[in-house]
């Protein structure tokens, strides 16, 4: 059985068991031999994922299935017509799908399996993979952990590691640079759309003393952006949070899985671990242990193979990160259709952390300095 590549599921309901078997099929990932004789489909990620849909599919094998996966996630667009209209400014989905096929496997990160995976447009794209809901999925509304924190930051050093100072080569063409691409004429255009109707959701907890500068940050906004990808860059996530991140529970378990590479981009990769800390963690926890996490970090980029840089500039990009990254909380809480109340709920979170670290590392005084 063959599969058109150009003819694929964009909805949940439009999976088929032919679909699915020649998809299974054209990877190797099930015997010639097997059939799938019915599928059983069930969502998951409501309030997490806001780019995509998100399903574990479940096929019933007829004949000697061998070792066919029991279970497969499918991703597909998503059916926010707002949030396609991101997705799509962005080209999100074929960052996605050509991460796991072509970047994936040097990352040295543990990712799902992919069995399938095509894009034909901006807008449209399936993503087959392994299912692994015998893991923990973070919660960002919840937050994470020092535990969590101190796990996410010996993954993200091997990412970041493994491609520091490799990334100007035709091999990532398909990965934006933060600056100056799409990517960061739309993050700037989304804070400024953005921002007035952030404040009228989340007013309550952002602080005056961002609230008082919307000018001056809108304004620096540029010069922010051509800083984060000046060198040392690398490849990043570019979405590093709790709901990304599944932790291992089992003896055979990874450490911890990283999901949903939409973000990939090329930029400082201390963007990543401001993303984790000042929206993912609790503002108290995140206080009481940052410089040994930002520590953490550089360490641990060492231990990888990094050189030329410091202890010192990495606590200065920190901070610099942190205060940038206001842009994200912006452009989600500002322009993103949460859709439900889990997803209003992490956007209420990010927003509160986002604020207090950066009032936390007196990120306003940086402004003067980009």
């Amino acid at each position: 059985m063959t599969i058109d590549p150009n003819n694929y599921p964009l909805r949940p309901d439009e999976i088929t068991t032919a679909w699915l078997e020649a998809a299974l099929k054209s990877s190797n990932s099930m015997p010639a031999s097997a059939g799938i004789s019915s599928i059983a489909r069930r969502p998951i990620g409501v309030g997490v994922g806001m780019l995509g849909l998100i399903e574990v599919v479940t096929p019933t094998y007829s004949g000697d299935a061998g070792n066919a996966p029991k279970s497969v996630v499918v991703k597909y667009p998503t059916e926010v017509e707002g949030n396609l209209a991101v997705a799509t400014t962005f080209n999100v989905y074929e960052r996605e799908v050509r991460f796991c096929q072509l970047l994936g496997p040097k990352a040295g990160l543990r990712l799902p399996k992919l069995y399938f995976a095509h894009t034909t447009s901006a807008s449209s794209f399936i993503m087959v993979m392994e299912d692994l809901s015998g893991y923990a999925l973070g919660d960002q509304v919840e937050g994470c952990s020092v535990k969590q924190a101190e796990m996410s930051i010996i993954e993200m050093a091997k990412l970041h590691a493994a491609f520091w100072e490799k990334v100007d080569s035709d091999e990532f063409q398909f990965v934006p640079y933060h600056f100056p691409t799409v990517h960061s004429d739309a993050m700037l255009q989304g804070a400024t759309a953005g921002w007035d109707a952030m404040v009228a959701i989340f007013g309550d907890v952002i602080s005056p003393e961002l609230k008082n500068n919307k000018d001056k940050f809108l304004a620096t906004v540029p010069k922010m952006q051509e800083w984060i990808v000046s060198h040392p860059h690398t490849l990043v996530h570019g979405d590093w949070r709790m709901d990304n991140l599944m932790f291992g529970v089992e003896p055979d378990h990874a450490p911890m899985a990283v999901l949903d590479w939409q973000g990939t981009l090329r930029s400082k990769g201390v963007q990543d671990l401001a993303y984790l800390l000042s929206h993912n963690m609790d503002v108290t926890e995140r206080r009481d242990n940052e410089r040994a996490l930002v520590a953490m970090w550089h360490s641990e980029l060492l231990k990888n193979g990094v050189k030329n840089y410091t202890a010192d500039q990495a606590w200065d990009e920190y901070r610099r990160a942190v205060l940038y990254l206001w842009v994200y909380a912006t452009v989600i809480a500002g322009t993103l259709d949460p859709s439900n109340e889990r997803g209003k709920a992490f956007m209420t979170a990010m927003v509160t952390r986002s604020s207090s670290a950066i009032g936390d590392l007196d990120g306003i005084a940086l402004l003067d300095t980009f």
